[in-house]
């Protein structure tokens, strides 16, 4: 069983004694009152993911290989781009909170499904002082710098803090151009640097603001020379370092960029172009498999409405459709 039912006479005793049977990184699935109390269903994270990652099934099975119970949400779930590396491991957490999987219409296993998806994805979030300077990496063509005018716009217009934009990227005048006019729309100072001595400078010389973004050229995973000469330029500055990767991006496609700069220090990812892909979870797969904080999702070019916090509950509703459903049904 890789969930177990902790007891405590309060929340507070519960959620210590799951903490030390399961660690801080617990998968927490439910938490019910009871007559004695409060009862947590949990279990170790990465005990669900690495069981799931040696599943093979059996010679000759249909595939999948779901229980009954479970098939319809697996199929519709990996149409959707969940990979089914995760999909065997909510199937086998599921085995853990006594839902019926030995034949389909338990209602009860969308909401628990939805559940432990939620408890897997980690997120941050940019407001952190961890993210006071950061810089944005990527591909080319995923949108690295409408992000960052995005993300520069909630900082100045919504939380009130001071910023400065910085860009590394000369290969594209149109893109200077484009964050130059956005830091003048936002009354905030605008710098490019051309060297790595050009990045250390600027950042030091917007020492006293709350935010400094960095835009940066995009490289193809298979150029390693560039991302080489990209790490070379940031590391002198030491930023928070955010991958971009587009939510339309195939599975193998993004397995490719994650490992091409996954030679760079990673602090999280944010997935872009959400709205333009039926199969969002390929990425999103991808980046719960690795234990990739995801900041924030962005779901078209308006700057800067189309973006979004990543919230793992949203997140976990949008991939498992069923679970809301259900929920809004009992309502």
């Amino acid at each position: 069983m890789l969930l177990k039912r902790i007891n405590g006479r309060s929340l507070q005793e519960a959620l210590s004694k799951v903490e030390k049977e399961c660690g801080k990184n617990a998968l927490l699935i439910e938490t019910l009152e009871t007559s004695r109390g409060v009862t947590i269903i949990a279990g170790r994270q990465e005990q669900v993911l690495a069981k799931a990652k040696r599943h093979k099934p059996e010679s000759g099975a249909r595939p999948g290989n779901w229980t009954r119970g479970f098939a319809q949400l697996a199929e519709a779930a990996s149409a959707s781009g969940l990979s089914s590396t995760l999909l065997r491991a909510i199937e086998n957490a599921l085995i853990g909170t006594g839902v019926h999987l030995d034949r389909p219409g338990d209602p009860a296993v969308a909401g628990i499904s939805a559940r432990i998806l939620k408890s897997l994805i980690k997120a941050e979030t940019l407001g952190d002082p961890a993210y006071r300077v950061t810089a944005f990496i990527g591909a080319t063509g995923v949108g690295k710098t409408t992000t960052l005018a995005k993300i520069a716009a909630a900082a100045v217009r919504d939380r009130d803090e001071t910023a400065a934009i910085i860009t590394t990227d000369t290969y594209r005048i149109a893109a200077v151009e484009q964050l130059r006019a956005f830091a003048d729309m936002l009354g905030v100072p605008f710098e490019v640097a051309f060297t790595p001595m050009d990045l250390r400078r600027a950042i030091q010389r917007h020492s006293e603001v709350d935010r400094i973004y960095i835009d940066t050229s995009g490289n193809g995973p298979f150029d390693q020379q560039a991302i080489y000469r990209l790490s070379g330029t940031l590391q002198g500055s030491d930023p928070a370092t955010v991958l971009c990767m587009s939510a339309a991006s195939r599975r193998v496609d993004a397995d490719a960029i994650f490992k091409a700069f996954s030679s760079m220090q990673i602090d999280s990812a944010i997935i872009t172009k959400w709205d333009e892909t039926t199969a969002p979870g390929e990425v999103l797969s991808l980046c719960i498999e690795q234990g990739m904080p995801l900041t924030q999702i962005t779901n078209g070019q308006r700057v800067p409405e189309d973006i979004l916090p990543a919230c793992p509950r949203a997140l976990a509703e949008h991939m498992i459709p069923q679970a809301k459903k259900a929920d809004e049904a009992s309502q």
